[in-house]
């Protein structure tokens, strides 16, 4: 339940905070007066559309902000969304002139999907636009599984839909291999072939660029190794190094602290040793061999045609290699891998069948007692002698994919009917669908029939209902009957009306004025709960004539109404 709303600087609204109590309210004032602005604040908090247009001309940001009683069914959202919930939700939104949006739970900063998931456990706005849905067929279906409690085997029955059609897409995917298959094949054998001929060895490369430069350099290299050799060998380079050391240790040993300094000659002796050894194994690797040159420039060729051919490098053309083996495998494997998949296609598309089957059998039978009810209400709300249907049939599809009584039915995600209300507003006329034939009065009734039906079945806690126009087309007894029927709905939720129907408006239990004034040069909604002769003036205005006494009287017998 709404127990508080504060608005700033939305529209002509400088500063509204209105207080709302538990049961029916109605909103009233003249047009213009920032009645849709607050509607507007509560869709923002729904997470509606947020636009800059909004924002109150000169002002860095409009505010929107709720306390709503917490509702238990939204405790693992919360949870989820790191919200502690409390008794209390605070639901805060913000639009900047720049048209960025902000929105918080609880001073919890949250995205406006969040607040989407959220509106549905605090309230539900109907309106003009709600009303026009009734003129797609495609929610009358769904509004009939709501009242009969069936979301939970509409669920199912997407779900099992969903398996069928996963199914389906791979089975589609392997029927497109196996079409193309002969092709591919000759292509993957072709590239292993090419691969494998060349008989690639890990590192292959670097030791044969490594052999080619000493073939292709080995005069000047011998000539350097030589020349490296001799200064090294002999009595110069490592055997000098050894008696410069033992001279040096001998010198420490007298106490001159040359101690590092021998280390350092045992070290350089080392290392000249190790280069020694190194030169001797590069020197047997040296040769002047034309014939192997030409060898290994060819078997290079060869390994970077592949390389660059196969990926860039010799790792990348072997791990190429792997993965045509593992695709000519799967290649190999395509029938019986379809011969799997259209035994799970035909499990998974009977699974699907019984349980849409026994949702279009519920259906029927729902939508016989829905229409009872919603006409019981109709009738209320003056049309005493409507008639309503829900006609449904099997999506019928002569290539669709299940066959029940011997006509091919095409599966859908919430099952195997499309269906429509058919509705005959006056006696003697034959039931036609109601897209057609309903005026914008009726839809408006019929609307409201639908929502009332749905809230009275519903099992579930109360939530806050804002009617905005649902009063449109309707005037006289109706319209005090349209008060009652919100009045009642008032006693299980809180409902909120935008109205000028004084009827509708009598009959609440909270009535609130909204009007604009003029302040510092510019406009601003002001918006007031009135009472007693402050509401008996109201009611004088919105009945049209002049404020008599014999206008007055008529408010207070309205208010008087049982």
């Amino acid at each position: 339940m709404l127990r508080e709303l504060e608005v700033r600087d939305l529209g002509i609204i400088e500063a509204v905070r209105l207080e709302l109590p538990a049961g029916f309210a109605a909103l009233t004032g003249e047009t213009g007066a920032g009645k849709s602005l607050l509607v507007q604040s509560l869709q923002l908090l729904a997470g509606g559309r947020a636009d800059a247009e909004q924002v109150r001309g000169g002002c860095e940001r409009l505010l929107v902000e709720a306390t709503f009683e917490t509702p238990a069914a939204a405790d693992q959202l919360l949870a989820e969304l790191g919200v502690d919930g409390g008794e209390t939700l605070a639901v805060r939104r913000e639009v900047t002139a720049g048209g960025r949006s902000r929105a918080w739970l609880n001073d919890v900063p949250v995205t406006v999907g969040a607040l989407q998931r959220l509106a549905p456990h605090l309230l539900a706005i109907h309106g003009q636009h709600e009303q026009r849905g009734l003129t797609d067929p495609a929610t009358h279906i769904a509004l009939v599984d709501a009242a009969a409690g069936l979301d939970g085997q509409r669920g199912e029955v997407g779900a099992r839909f969903a398996a069928w059609q996963e199914v389906c897409e791979q089975l589609a995917a392997q029927r497109r291999s196996l079409a193309t298959r002969r092709d591919r094949l000759d292509v993957i054998a072709y590239q292993v072939r090419e691969i494998e001929e060349a008989r690639i060895e890990a590192g292959e490369d670097d030791r044969l660029r490594e052999e080619r430069t000493l073939l292709r350099h080995s005069e000047r290299i011998g000539e350097l190794l030589r020349a490296a050799q001799e200064a090294l060998g002999g009595q110069g380079g490592t055997v000098s190094l050894a008696r410069a050391a033992k001279a040096v240790h001998e010198l420490a040993a007298l106490g001159l602290g040359l101690a590092e300094c021998a280390e350092a000659l045992d070290q350089a002796r080392v290392l000249a040793e190790d280069a020694e050894r190194e030169l001797d194994g590069l020197t047997d690797r040296v040769r002047v061999d034309p014939q192997r040159l030409e060898a290994v420039e060819a078997r290079l060729a060869v390994l970077e045609r592949l390389a660059r051919k196969y990926g860039g490098s010799l790792p990348a053309a072997l791990e190429h290699h792997a993965a045509l083996l593992e695709e000519r495998a799967q290649l190999e494997g395509v029938e019986t891998d379809i011969a799997r998949l259209e035994a799970a296609e035909q499990e998974r598309l009977a699974a699907y069948r019984e349980v849409a089957v026994e949702l279009s059998r519920r259906r029927q039978r729902a939508a016989e007692s829905f229409a009872r009810e919603v006409v019981a209400v109709l009738s209320r709300l003056g049309m005493p002698k409507v008639r309503l249907e829900l006609r449904l049939a099997q999506r019928v599809d002569d290539g669709g994919a299940l066959e029940l009584d011997g006509v091919r039915v095409r599966p859908a995600a919430d099952g195997i009917d499309v269906g429509e209300f058919w509705i005959s507003p006056n006696p003697g006329e034959d039931l036609r669908p109601l897209v057609r034939i309903a005026s914008g009065g009726e839809l408006s009734r019929i609307h409201l029939a639908l929502r009332t039906v749905l809230r009275e079945r519903a099992q579930r806690e109360p939530l806050t209902l804002l009617f905005d126009e649902v009063d449109s087309g309707i005037g006289g007894r109706v319209a005090d009957e349209l008060g009652v029927l919100l009045a009642a709905l008032g006693s299980r939720d809180q409902v909120l009306v935008v109205t000028h129907l004084p009827q509708v408006a009598a009959r609440a239990g909270t009535h609130v004025v909204v009007s604009k004034q003029a302040a510092k040069g510019r406009t601003v909604t002001r918006v007031a709960a009135v009472a007693d002769e402050a509401r008996v003036e109201e009611l004088v205005r919105m009945l049209g004539g002049p404020g008599t006494p014999a206008a007055r009287q008529h408010a207070r017998e309205l208010l008087r109404s049982p």
